[in-house]
């Protein structure tokens, strides 16, 4: 008989659920109705009737998008997921953010949002835990919230179902050497990517940086930086420094916003008033 608490934790603005009681006949995983899918829903239903836009989220591929769902409430929204052995919800804003692709993709999402989201992400949280507790029971472990890199990537494997540490007490060096399949493990010159190697990326900012790295999900790879630090990187973005590297810094690309807004505008307009444009400008134009 199995004895355990199912667990929940949160770690920075994402709240996290471990189903420990209940396990699925070997092999039949995908068939099995677990009880925490039933828990989830009821959080995504309060979220929904407290405003949010809930859907499934459309950049997922239609074959699992059922387990994966977005909302936005103004300025606060949410990814959430569920997966065999739990689910988790993650709360982020695009207000201000550093990731090119948005909040979403961000670390310290609750430093960096402004004093008003962030008390619109507490209140919230704070419904969903009282919620959670109603409908199970469950003991809260956001103590094991991880300090050290190493740990903090335990964490990551222990927590996904991709994985299949069921608890954070092994050495994560036993994993040097594995390798992920081409489409998720070549770096940028198409070398295959060791567990435990130090790769070389650039960060956002544009300095080059290094670090030990460990496969996380699809492409996307830890990569350790200090003792406190890691980074997610995608495979194409790791590489072996060589000669031919610049060791200084490369700024990022960055276009003016005024010239995206006029492009944007060129896209929208009619051949008739591109044409208009260009005689404006003195230049002759013939259609055929």
């Amino acid at each position: 008989m199995n004895t355990e608490s199912n667990t929940y934790w949160i770690y920075d603005t994402t709240i996290s659920f471990e189903n420990k009681t209940e396990r699925s006949p070997k092999g039949a995983w995908h068939k099995h109705k677990f009880r925490h899918y039933g828990y989830f829903y009821q959080l995504l239903n309060m979220l929904d009737t407290e405003g949010f836009n809930v859907q499934n989220d459309p950049e997922v591929d239609k074959l699992i998008r059922k387990n994966y769902w977005i909302g936005k409430r103004g300025d606060l929204e949410f990814c959430a997921e569920k997966y065999p052995n739990g689910f988790k919800i993650q709360f982020f804003q695009n207000v201000v953010y550093e990731n090119q692709n948005g909040g979403r993709y961000d670390f310290d999402k609750f430093r960096k949002m402004p004093y008003m989201i962030q008390l619109q992400y507490r209140k919230y949280m704070n419904q969903l835990i009282r919620l959670l507790k109603g409908i199970t029971d469950v003991k809260d472990v956001s103590s094991r919230s991880p300090k050290l890199a190493e740990e903090r990537i335990k964490c990551g494997y222990v927590e996904s179902c991709h994985h299949e540490q069921k608890d954070t007490d092994f050495d994560l060096r036993i994993l040097d050497g594995q390798t992920q399949p081409p489409y998720n493990g070549l770096d940028r010159d198409r070398k295959t990517i060791r567990n435990g190697e130090i790769k070389y990326f650039r960060g956002r900012d544009g300095y080059l940086r290094r670090g030990r790295v460990y496969h996380d999900l699809n492409n996307m790879w830890w990569v350790i930086t200090d003792k406190y630090t890691t980074k997610k990187v995608a495979a194409f973005e790791l590489f072996d420094l060589g000669p031919d590297d610049k060791r200084g810094r490369l700024a990022p690309l960055r276009i003016p916003p005024e010239y995206l807004e006029k492009k944007k505008t060129l896209e929208q307009s009619t051949t008739k008033e591109l044409a208009a444009e260009l005689r404006r400008r003195g230049l002759k134009v013939k259609f055929q």
